[in-house]
């Protein structure tokens, strides 16, 4: 009711635009604003009651309009996000059967080498040795056996 916005059971008044007498505008806030913001109920025990002090110049059309801009961007933004997550679980799961198939490639080439080792076996390689160490030996018996011709003939 009217009279009771005006006083509370209390006995402390209320300023005429709902801030208690005690926290009305002192030359610290702007017009308008108060420094609890929101006026709960009092101490004397009104059950309910709220009490909101909003400025002159506040237009609450204007208000819902730049939060229908804000929420109307999140909603691109969120958009955005999940056209990101799709497409990088795409390059994921591309990434994952790439992965998949050159290890695949990775064991043919192991079962080739190993089948190509067993099937040429030992004795190939242990010709090239001994041909190698004929070859390095050859060498060297030329190389000493030039010093002692140069020795007699000298």
């Amino acid at each position: 009711t009217p009279a009771s916005a005006c006083s509370r059971g209390d006995g402390e008044g209320v300023a005429s635009g709902g801030v208690p007498h005690a926290m009305a505008y002192n030359g610290s806030y702007p017009p308008g604003y108060s420094s609890g913001g929101l006026g709960a109920r009092g101490r004397g025990g009104h059950s309910g009651e709220v009490q909101l002090q909003m400025p002159t110049d506040f237009d609450m059309d204007d208000e819902v309009d730049k939060l229908h801009g804000k929420v109307s961007l999140l909603k691109q933004m969120t958009g955005a996000i999940h056209d990101e997550s799709n497409v990088r679980g795409r390059l994921i799961d591309q990434l994952e059967q790439t992965m998949s198939s050159a290890g695949s490639a990775m064991k043919d080439a192991k079962r080739k080498i190993d089948k190509a080792f067993k099937r040429s076996g030992g004795g190939h390689l242990a010709a090239l040795v001994f041909f190698c160490l004929f070859v390095f030996l050859a060498f060297y018996v030329l190389y000493k056996m030039g010093k002692f011709i140069r020795f007699f003939t000298g």
